[in-house]
């Protein structure tokens, strides 16, 4: 069967003249508050993992109860992706990411309740573990309902950009975060004051959003005619759509369970980085706090990178070959094949910059996936964009509380070098997942 050719962006033509209607860009604004709301996303999400070792070592805890913690969130956070997204699609994003956010926000401040706690039959470990699920819960619509706002607001040209922004930004956010605790933590003398300070970060995105956010283009003034046809220009008419999410036409596509698939091995390997990797570099590498700040940041800030460019080289390709097929494909693939060998590498670096290098690049290429794996779910879920980001997002947070378990588990075995062994593996299945992925084939269509 052949490809779809990519549907041209038609001209807007005022009614009183043939001259063109330029196109308003509130879309560019919509889009910086969603980056916005990453950074914040992963410097609630992040800052957990890199106060670890303090939290660690002020409340007794050893590697594993730290390991359990953080599959905690995974497990949660991947439980309630689907209800998420769902919830998205359903209600738009404007409610649904203000309570969410108000939520996770108001969560990061209480973990500095666990020193208040007595040390007896690990009441501090039970408490934050409770807290850590109902975080997971509330952050697991966060990006699915941000999947949603993309479908809206972005033309489908431009998807991959917006998504490989979106997580740009919560790189950024990642790597600002060990800095910004470390700096905080010096400053006030301990650790539960700075998890208050971030917390205030949700609340003031929350007092921008909703005043000012709508669900769709048509219903803000300052979007004109011209914004709103080139929105959606080359897009299905979702009136023709069912309103009901068609589960069995998604529980039977090839292209669903590759994606999923795909990301689900990629958040067993990747979310170490997000998880354990202070961790590691510190306990099982023994290296300075300085060193496990900058090591622990530099994955990041090469996934700033990679995310932007994954997401625009992913556009271009559909542009100047036409096959968004291959569009989304190529580029996924080209970076999971990187990280899978820069993983197994690190193994063998002595020297701390090799190791900081190495580590840089297998995120790098982890991220450069993550804009056309993002807007692979906008092009096939298209009004259900939002439940299908759910869906494979829960496959990757339920597969990498797997794979953070089994990290803190062999780090406490003694095996470190086995974690990357399994983890190098398994993102070389991951790339080759992306052969089932059709991005022409969209969850509503006909058969």
């Amino acid at each position: 069967m052949s490809e779809p050719t990519v549907t041209p962006i038609p001209e807007v033509v005022a009614d009183w003249g043939p001259t063109p209607i330029p196109a308003s860009r509130v879309r560019y604004k919509v889009l910086a508050l969603a980056c916005a709301l990453a950074v914040v996303t992963y410097i609630h999400r992040l800052g957990f993992a890199v106060g670890a070792p303090w939290i660690k070592r002020s409340l007794g805890l050893d590697d594993g109860q730290v390991g359990y913690l953080m599959s905690a969130f995974l497990v949660a956070y991947g439980c309630f992706q689907v209800p998420g997204g769902l919830l998205g699609d359903r209600q738009g994003a404007r409610h649904v990411l203000t309570i969410l956010v108000l939520g996770w926000s108001l969560l990061t401040g209480a973990v500095a309740l666990a020193v208040l706690l007595t040390p007896v039959a690990g009441l501090p470990f039970i408490f934050l573990l409770v807290v850590r699920f109902l975080f997971g819960i509330f952050q697991a619509g966060g990006f699915p309902t941000l999947g949603r706002v993309v479908a809206d607001w972005m033309p489908m040209t431009e998807r991959g950009f917006a998504q490989g922004a979106i997580w740009m930004f919560s790189r950024c956010g990642g790597a600002l975060i060990p800095f910004l605790l470390a700096g905080l933590f010096a400053l006030c003398g301990n650790w539960p004051v700075p998890f208050v300070l971030i917390a205030g970060l949700g609340l003031l995105w929350c007092g921008v959003f909703w005043p000012w956010f709508r669900n769709h283009p048509e219903e803000m003034p300052q979007v004109n005619r011209g914004e709103r046809a080139l929105i959606a220009a080359g897009r299905p008419e979702t009136a023709d759509l069912p309103r009901s999410v068609p589960w069995s036409q998604m529980a039977g596509s090839v292209s669903v369970w590759s994606l999923c698939l795909m990301y689900g091995f990629t958040g067993f390997s990747g979310n170490f980085f997000t998880t354990m990797l202070p961790l590691y570099l510190s306990e099982q590498r023994h290296l300075s706090a300085y060193h496990t700040a900058w090591l622990s940041a530099l994955p990041l800030a090469g996934g700033v990178v990679a995310c932007i460019l994954g997401g625009t080289a992913s556009d271009w390709v559909i542009r100047r070959w036409g096959s968004r097929r291959w569009g989304r494909r190529s580029v996924g693939m080209l970076g999971l094949g990187l990280a899978g060998p820069a993983l197994l590498s690190s193994l063998w670096a002595g020297e701390v910059w090799v190791l900081g290098l190495l580590l840089t690049a297998t995120f790098f290429g982890n991220d450069l996936m993550m804009g056309p794996a993002w807007a692979a779910c906008a092009d096939i879920g298209e009004r259900y964009a939002g439940t299908l980001s759910g869906a494979m997002n829960m496959i990757s947070a339920l597969m990498g509380a797997g794979g953070t378990a089994l990290a803190g588990y062999l780090f406490r075995q003694g095996r470190p070098e086995l974690v990357f062994e399994i983890f190098s593996g398994v993102y070389v299945l991951a790339a080759l997942c992306w052969l089932g992925v059709d991005v022409t084939r969209r969850l509503g269509d006909a058969t």
